[in-house]
C-alpha cells in the first residue's frame, strides 16, 4: 500500500514552505491545487485517487507515515515557494510595479490579477494558494461595479465611509499592516451584519463571525487558517489578546509547543485583517488603540429596519458589482500610490498613506482622508485617556502646574492627591512607583495626542519623569 501511495503522491509537486511547513501542488483536471501535506484535503486527495486504482480500504496511519516520507523528500528536494492564503503577491508588470492576486475561492481555480489601474480575471494565477477547510468562493466580480453601493448594506455616516473603503481594500492586498477594524454601537445597530458583509466581500468562510479565541493557540490557528478574523459581540479584551491582536495588525511571530512533543516548537508569523464588535470600544490599552480604526454605527429607527431574508438576498444579487467597485479602488490605490506623500505620518502611516491614494482616486481632494483618520486616531485617544485615571490624574497636574520633573514615587503621592475621585477603580491605581512608570509609559501616546508630553529621564541622581504641554500639538476639528 505505502508503494502505492507513493507512486500516486509522484503526481505533485513537492513544496518548501518560506513558512516552514510543506506543501504539495496536485494535479485536478487542468489545473493544480495547493495543500500542506498535514492537511486534512491532501489526506482526502490522496485517499481519492487511491481509490480510483480500484485500491479499497486506507488506513490514516499509512497516510501519516506517506506523509512523513513526502516532508522528509519536500526538505532536501522540495522548491522554495510561498503558499498564499486568499491573497498574493506575485509578479511585476511592464510598469515594474507588483501585481496582486485574489483568490476566487471557486471549482476553476481563477483569480484577479489586480495591477495599477486596472484587474483581470486570470484561469491561472502564476502563484500558489492554499484553501484551509471552511474557504468559500466569492462572486464572480463585475465590471459595472461601484463601491457606493455598499452604503446599502452600512450603517455608518457619510463622514466615516472612507475610513470602511479604506479598510477593505487595504484587506484586499497581501501587505499590511491592517488597522483593527473596531464596530462599536448599541444592540441593534447593525455591527454583526457589516461584521458579516465585510467578510463576504473579502474572505467568505464557513464561519464568518466567531467568538473570542480562548488562547493564544487558538488565535494562532484562527489566523492560519483565515485570511480576515472576524470576532463577534466581545464584552471585553484580556491582556493576551490584546498583545495578540497587536501582532496580527503589525506583523509579528507566535509560537507554541507542537502536541505531543516536548522540545519543538511550532513557529507562525502573519499580518491579518481583523473586525471586532461590541457594544462599546473594547481595546483599552494604547499599543492596540493605536494600531485601531474605531466606527461608531448609530442606532437604526424601527421604521427602517429590514428584514434579514430581504437584505441578504439583496447582498448576494449586488455582491458581484460591490467586489468589482473595491477592485476598481483598489486598483486606483495602486495607481496613485507612488505619488502620495503625507503631510503627516502617524502611527500605521502605511495605511495612512494607502487611505489617501484610494480616496484620491476616488476623486477625493488631497488630504481628506488623512484628516478624517487623524480625528479618528484623535477621538480614540480621547476616550482611552478618559478611560485612565492616571492619564487623568497627568493631564489635570499639566492643567494646574504647566509642567513637572521629579522621580515616579514623588509623582505618585502627587496624582493621589490630584484625583480625589471616590468612584475611582481602585484595582486599576498603581501601588508603586515603577507600577505607575508603566502605566505612564502606556499611555504615553495617548497624552501626546491629547497635547501632553511625558519623557522618562536618565541621571545620575537617578531616574526621573518629565511631563509638560507639547507647544506644537495642533487641536483636532471638532
Amino acid at each position: 500500500m505505502a508503494q502505492t501511495l507513493l507512486r500516486i503522491a509522484s503526481r505533485a509537486r513537492l513544496l518548501r514552505g518560506i513558512d516552514g511547513r510543506f506543501y504539495a501542488s496536485v494535479p485536478e483536471g487542468d489545473r493544480a491545487e495547493c495543500h500542506e501535506l498535514r492537511s486534512s484535503r491532501f489526506g482526502r486527495w490522496l485517499t481519492r485517487a487511491y481509490r480510483q486504482e480500484g485500491n479499497q480500504i486506507l488506513y490514516p496511519d499509512l497516510i501519516r507515515r506517506v506523509v512523513g516520507l513526502l516532508e522528509a523528500e519536500a526538505e532536501q528536494a522540495g522548491a522554495l515557494e510561498t503558499a498564499y492564503l486568499r491573497v498574493g503577491g506575485g509578479d511585476t508588470g511592464s510598469t515594474g510595479r507588483s501585481t496582486y492576486y485574489l483568490d476566487l475561492g471557486d471549482r476553476s481555480r481563477r483569480a484577479i490579477a489586480i495591477g495599477p489601474g486596472c484587474w483581470r480575471l486570470v484561469d491561472r494565477p502564476s502563484v500558489h494558494f492554499r484553501r484551509p477547510d471552511g474557504f468559500a468562493a466569492l462572486p464572480t466580480p463585475s465590471r459595472d461595479g461601484s463601491v457606493d453601493l455598499l452604503r446599502k448594506y452600512t450603517n455608518i455616516t457619510d463622514a466615516e465611509f472612507p475610513l470602511l473603503v479604506a479598510w477593505l481594500t487595504a484587506a484586499l492586498r497581501p501587505v499590511g499592516p491592517y488597522p483593527v477594524l473596531n464596530l462599536v454601537g448599541e444592540q441593534g445597530s447593525a455591527k454583526s451584519t457589516l461584521a458579516r458583509v465585510a467578510r463576504l466581500l473579502i474572505d467568505p468562510h464557513a464561519s464568518p463571525l466567531r467568538a473570542e479565541p480562548e488562547s493564544r493557540r487558538d488565535l494562532m490557528v484562527g489566523a492560519l487558517n483565515n485570511w480576515l478574523l472576524a470576532f463577534d459581540n466581545l464584552s471585553a479584551l484580556p491582556s493576551w489578546l490584546s498583545d495578540g491582536l497587536c501582532r496580527l495588525a503589525t506583523g509579528g511571530a507566535f509560537a507554541a509547543r507542537k502536541l505531543y512533543d516536548d522540545d519543538q516548537e511550532h513557529h507562525f508569523s502573519a499580518q491579518r485583517p481583523v473586525i471586532l464588535n461590541g457594544i462599546s470600544e473594547l481595546p483599552r490599552r494604547g499599543d492596540l488603540i493605536d494600531r485601531s480604526l474605531f466606527l461608531n454605527l448609530p442606532p437604526i429607527p424601527n421604521s427602517q429596519r429590514q428584514y434579514e431574508e430581504d437584505l441578504w438576498a439583496a447582498f448576494q444579487a449586488d455582491a458581484p458589482r460591490l467586489l468589482g467597485g473595491l477592485l476598481d479602488a483598489v486598483a486606483g490605490g495602486l495607481r496613485l500610490l507612488p505619488e502620495i506623500q503625507l503631510a503627516s505620518r502617524p502611527r500605521m502611516a502605511d495605511f495612512a498613506r494607502w487611505g489617501e491614494a484610494v480616496a484620491q482616486a476616488r476623486g477625493q481632494a488631497p488630504g481628506t482622508f488623512l484628516q478624517a483618520y487623524l480625528l479618528n486616531r484623535c477621538l480614540a485617544s480621547m476616550t482611552a485617556v478618559d478611560d485612565s485615571p492616571v492619564a487623568r490624574g497627568v493631564i489635570e497636574l499639566v492643567a494646574r502646574l504647566g509642567s513637572w520633573t521629579g522621580p515616579a514615587s514623588e509623582l505618585l503621592v502627587l496624582l493621589r492627591e490630584l484625583i480625589r475621585d471616590p468612584l475611582a477603580d481602585a484595582k486599576r491605581w498603581p501601588k508603586s512607583p515603577i507600577w505607575l512608570s508603566e502605566q505612564l509609559r502606556r499611555a504615553a501616546p495617548q497624552l501626546r495626542t491629547c497635547g501632553v508630553i511625558v519623557t522618562f529621564l536618565r541621571r545620575r541622581a537617578g531616574r526621573e519623569i518629565r511631563i509638560e504641554r507639547d507647544k506644537l500639538t495642533v487641536t483636532a476639528p471638532s
